[in-house]
């Protein structure tokens, strides 16, 4: 599940058409086919409210520099998720090499003991039983309106670029705690160790941790609806 995500950022970033934010769209779910979407400018994005069938989420904070400075903020909505990335102002073949952007997908099944360990707070077990490298962290966090219990990995893979990436799995119970719903949040930054000159000021200023600080309004914003139907 680590990787599976990041192809909605791809897709937007290497050049799909897109339309302005149709405030309908938000409100697709299902297995249809991808609609592709663009904010004009910061306050739209700002105030902007994701619908979707198992939860409500705010955009990332964004200033009016990103449209600007880089393309500004375009998304996807794919098999029922959403991927949100910020662009490369006329330089969209550097999508590659210098990535900027959040994936969200739900879940729904049945309680079992790896929820239980969550619920617990039982980090050595999760890590015994998941995929999970040593350099990789684990945490359990409390996020949301709700404060969920979310399972937090951090994890940073190398090639020939640099993907870090912090991923959040939230989680709500039904009231007899045998079914669980969980909404998945991750964050992703990439970025080459061989940027064109152009680009050496930007990375500079849309930095890994800046990333993660305007995310926070997504994490605080988080709303996962009712109803454990599979």
């Amino acid at each position: 599940m680590k990787y599976i995500y990041s192809i909605l950022i791809s897709l937007f970033l290497l050049g799909c058409s897109t339309d302005n934010i149709d405030y309908t769209l938000a409100r697709m779910s299902g297995n249809k086919p991808a609609g592709f979407f663009y904010f004009k400018n910061s306050y739209d994005a700002n105030h902007y409210m994701f619908e979707h069938k198992d939860f409500n989420i705010s955009m990332i904070q964004t200033n009016q520099q990103d449209w600007i400075d880089m393309g500004g903020w375009h998304g996807a909505y794919i098999y029922d998720g959403i991927g949100l990335g910020l662009e490369i102002k006329e330089v969209r073949a550097y999508g590659d090499i210098f990535g900027y952007g959040i994936n969200i997908f739900s879940s729904v099944g049945k309680t079992n003991e790896m929820t239980d360990a969550i619920k617990k707070g039982d980090i050595q077990y999760i890590r015994n039983n998941i995929k999970i490298d040593k350099e990789d962290k684990l945490r359990i966090e409390k996020h949301g309106k709700e404060n969920y219990i979310c399972e937090v990995m951090e994890y940073t893979k190398k090639n020939n670029k640099t993907n870090k990436f912090v991923s959040y799995s939230c989680y709500k119970f039904n009231p007899k705690h045998t079914k669980y719903k969980k909404v998945g949040i991750t964050f992703i930054y990439t970025k080459s160790p061989t940027l064109p000159k152009e680009l050496e000021s930007l990375v500079k200023e849309y930095t890994y941790e800046d990333l993660l600080k305007r995310g926070q309004r997504v994490l605080d914003s988080l709303y996962i609806k009712d109803g454990w139907d599979e």
